[in-house]
């Protein structure tokens, strides 16, 4: 507060305390929100700003002399300033915290740096020096995991930068999607990310930036900068964009920071034009070294362009190029671009029902499959909150019912599984495989390349009428990793050793159920739940 008013200060003594109610002192220090921690002194009050986490010693004198609380450790930062006192016989012994609060994907941390300030100087106290060992040090489920070597290990952030393609060649609603598209980015990343710095630098006729990395601080004012963005139109001076990040953005009297992890982003429609810099020229250029590049190719003028295509992979790093049909579609790789910028140690699990449709299952058992995998997302759901549910029909043909995007609200889902349509006819169970494998896991649908994956089929009976081969499709390389169950329903299955055999074959080893039919699915329910969780 600008000028506050103390109106108690608090005695503490062997034997209880005492409250005054009369102010002894007015403060018009100009320091914003001046006396969050008030300590009496004995000869005046230590008051600590949250603001800025600066202490002062204030005397009735009216002066506020401030103590040099900071140090290397805080240097650069804004401390959160803590102080406690104790008065023994006639010394005073103040303790100074200067606690710099950081955020690493979704765990935060204290640096834990204290100060014990009495009359035969200072004593500088560090937990870390309480660790015993290397190994405790690591593993230990404090703020002492930041430390290594009796010094801190500071999380200095990340800046990314998206490059944006604003030539003419991109129509003003698709120019809006791409905006949309990096302000849901910057949204999501924020969530778990504290210390995630966003640049925009749109290139056309001229290259400019939009947001630089200072305009951080008020996400709702940054996010409303991006939205006034206006396109730039005519040339794709792709590579002249990128020199001016390196150059421009990614320079520390712009905000950036020598040691903060760096991220390039280009999101173009079209390969370079009217360019006067040489691409390969740019991204080997010293301060590009230590940079991570993605690139998102958009649209039939890259996707059916070869060398647009070298030109985005060349620009990406390895496993780093993203291609989607048209801008409208950016939202398909949303989740996969917050996973590669956040690093989260968790990207969840994602399960892939695949229900068999066929003419031989009765319209009441149908709905009672259905049921039954509403009952599992419901009850799996309760505990794991990273798990994404994915259905995929297969009957006369195959069909995603429900795509891993449709996940976001839980009675819509439901409501979605409800009104599955039975296909009937044919039983096209490695084609039904196939299609969770290469149309469902991945990117493009919502799929996060490190997430946990599990199919589970659902049957009465053999393949009939597929043209693709079971075990050709059980040995793709998109299956390493995926682990399988199958359930088998009914006499038409359980009595056919060969139908037993290839549910068998599906699942892994002590992963295949059987029930005598559709209603006693819920007798295998809780074991498919945790089968699920393990």
């Amino acid at each position: 507060m600008y000028g506050g008013l103390i109106f108690m200060l608090v005695t503490c003594s062997v034997n209880g305390f005492n409250i005054q109610t009369k102010p002894v002192k007015h403060f018009t220090n100009d320091d914003l929100l001046f006396g969050q921690t008030v300590i009496q002194s004995t000869e005046g009050v230590y008051v600590s700003s949250p603001n800025t986490g600066k202490l002062f010693n204030c005397t009735l004198e009216n002066e506020c002399v401030l103590v040099n609380s900071h140090n290397e450790t805080t240097k650069g930062l804004r401390p959160i300033t803590s102080l406690a006192a104790s008065v023994i016989s006639d010394d005073e012994h103040l303790l100074l915290c200067n606690q710099v609060r950081t955020k690493k994907s979704s765990t935060e941390y204290l640096n834990g740096y204290c100060t014990m300030i009495n009359p035969t100087g200072t004593i500088k106290l560090n937990p870390a020096k309480l660790v015993q060992n290397q190994n405790e040090a690591l593993n230990s489920n404090n703020n002492n995991n930041r430390y290594h070597g009796g010094r801190i290990k500071r999380d200095v952030g990340t800046e990314i930068a998206f490059v944006l393609d604003g030539s003419g060649s991109i129509h003003p609603d698709d120019f809006q999607r791409a905006k949309d598209f990096i302000s849901k980015v910057m949204t999501n990343v924020w969530k778990t990310c504290f210390n995630c710095a966003f640049a925009i630098v749109q290139y056309g006729s001229r290259i400019r930036t939009e947001l630089p990395l200072q305009d951080n601080k008020d996400a709702s004012r940054t996010l409303e900068k991006v939205k006034e963005i206006q396109q730039l139109g005519n040339l794709t001076k792709t590579a002249s964009a990128i020199h001016y990040v390196l150059t421009n953005v990614f320079v520390p009297e712009n905000g950036s920071k020598n040691n903060s992890k760096k991220m390039i982003i280009v999101l173009s429609d079209g390969m370079m034009l009217g360019d006067p810099m040489n691409l390969p020229d740019v991204l080997n250029m010293a301060e590009m070294k230590e940079v991570t590049r993605f690139a998102i190719g958009v649209g039939d003028n890259i996707l059916r362009n070869p060398e647009a295509v070298q030109e985005m992979k060349d620009i990406a790093d390895a496993d780093k190029f993203f291609n989607v049909s048209s801008y409208a579609a950016l939202d398909d790789i949303l989740s996969h671009m917050e996973l590669s910028i956040t690093g989260n140690a968790d990207p969840g699990t994602e399960i892939a029902f695949v229900l068999d449709g066929s003419g031989s299952i009765h319209l009441d058992d149908f709905q009672r499959a259905k049921d039954f995998i509403c009952n599992v997302m419901t009850n799996v759901w309760k505990t794991c909150f990273n798990c994404a549910f994915t259905i995929v029909q297969y009957g006369s043909r195959i069909r995603t019912e429900l795509p891993l995007q449709d996940n976001k609200d839980a009675s819509r889902t439901l409501e979605k599984v409800k009104e599955i349509q039975q296909l009937g006819n044919l039983t096209k169970t490695a084609s039904a495989i196939h299609h969770v494998l290469t149309n469902v896991f991945i990117p493009e649908s919502g799929s996060k390349s490190n997430s946990k994956k599990i199919i589970i089929v659902l049957s009465d009976g053999k393949i009939l009428g597929d043209p693709m081969n079971l075990s050709d499709v059980l040995n793709m390389p998109e299956m390493k990793g995926v682990t399988r169950f199958a359930i088998g329903v009914g006499d038409a299955l359980l009595s056919n050793p060969e139908a037993v055999e290839e549910m068998k074959k599906i699942a892994g080893t002590n992963q295949f159920f059987k029930v005598s039919n559709y209603a006693a699915l819920d007798i295998i329910l809780s074991q498919v739940e945790q089968s699920i969780k393990d």
